[in-house]
């Protein structure tokens, strides 16, 4: 895409990707807000680049970079620029375009078009990204609160699951805060110290795990999260946006089949995979609930297997995230202490 005010200073290729770089995009943005140009700019990260980058290499990882740069740039066609802001992260502006509904669509198209693009050196492969949008002089009037509030937006979108776009709207992301890198790490370690006080803190288990269920559906937007044991639910807790509000247990066999028997877990952030991996029944268990992904863990303390931490997303499929998936572990790990040293088992929590 040409633009009158690439003339004012010479546009600079990413050397990978062969869009745009960095300090030309930066330069670009700068230039229209000096002319009081409206636009719209947008933050692009790819979901879990780093977890694929370490298990496929770095090889294969700069094929994923450039792969997703090109179908980003072709999905947008005319409609804006694409840059690379740094590793796995791109910018992208729309100038002239701040109208709401426009840039809802345009965010859409992209998706359509770019979620699902399979990578050369890795078939098979699935790919997302999260999005978060700002625009001038909507949201902010210089550079710096600019990306700050797509920032925000796109820190919205990976807690909300990935895989979406976020457009930033004040009365809804105003008072998000980003973490620093230290101050995540903090924050991490407090989540699943939280888990730990929780149950321990509470008169009895089963309140407990009820407070749990409830801090943990609300954090991580889970719409369904409870215990399955013996072919029964559980401490169902269904979150308030869950288009879904009544669950019911699934096979355990199905369960039992999926299972690593080594990490005790096993996700699906599509459950159409199942059908790939085993038949249909356990996808046709889900989809009566309208259940899209799904998480498992083990409760089990030595040899003793006391049930299943449950988690169903039921709005769209859902990228599990290490560190959400780290904190389900974690309760589930603590829950089947508590219940070893209590000598007590699930059934036994209802009376």
């Amino acid at each position: 895409m040409t633009d009158e005010i690439f003339a004012l200073k010479e546009p600079h290729y990413d050397y990978l990707t062969q869009v745009y770089e960095r300090l030309t995009i930066e330069n670009y943005i700068k230039e229209l807000i000096a002319q009081d140009i409206p636009f719209s700019f947008a933050l692009i990260d790819i979901d879990n680049f780093k977890n694929v980058n370490d298990g496929y290499g770095h090889n294969t990882g700069d094929d994923i970079i450039k792969t997703m740069a090109q179908a980003i740039k072709n999905a947008l066609k005319d409609t804006g620029i694409v840059g690379r802001f740094g590793g796995d992260e791109f910018m992208i502006v729309l100038k002239n375009k701040t109208e709401y509904d426009e840039i809802w669509q345009i965010c859409h198209n992209l998706f359509s078009k770019v979620t699902g693009t399979e990578i050369p050196s890795a078939p098979g492969l699935y790919l997302t990204l999260t999005l978060g949008l700002s625009r001038y002089k909507i949201d902010a009037d210089n550079y710096e609160d600019l990306f700050e509030t797509a920032d925000k937006a796109l820190y919205r979108g990976k807690t909300k699951g990935r895989n979406c776009f976020i457009i930033y709207l004040a009365e809804k992301h105003k008072d998000i805060k980003l973490l620093s890198t230290k101050d995540a790490g903090q924050n991490s370690m407090q989540r699943h110290t939280d888990i730990f006080r929780t149950l321990n803190s509470s008169d009895t288990l089963s309140n407990g795990i009820k407070s749990l269920f409830k801090n943990l559906s609300s954090m991580l937007m889970i719409d369904h999260i409870c215990i399955q044991s013996e072919g029964k639910l559980y401490f169902s807790q269904i979150y308030s946006l869950s288009k879904t509000k009544e669950f019911k247990a699934v096979s355990e066999d199905n369960i039992k089949k999926n299972m690593n028997s080594l990490n005790r877990i096993f996700y699906y952030n599509d459950i159409s995979q199942l059908r790939k991996i085993h038949g249909k029944s356990f996808e046709e268990e889900c989809r009566s609930q309208n259940i899209h992904s799904i998480f498992y863990a083990e409760i089990r303390y030595r040899e003793t297997l006391y049930g299943y931490l449950r988690a169903d997303s039921t709005t769209t499929m859902r990228i599990w995230q290490y560190t959400d998936m780290n904190l389900l572990i974690t309760a589930a790990n603590t829950i089947a202490l508590k219940l070893h040293y209590e000598n007590k088992t699930i059934k036994s929590l209802e009376n």
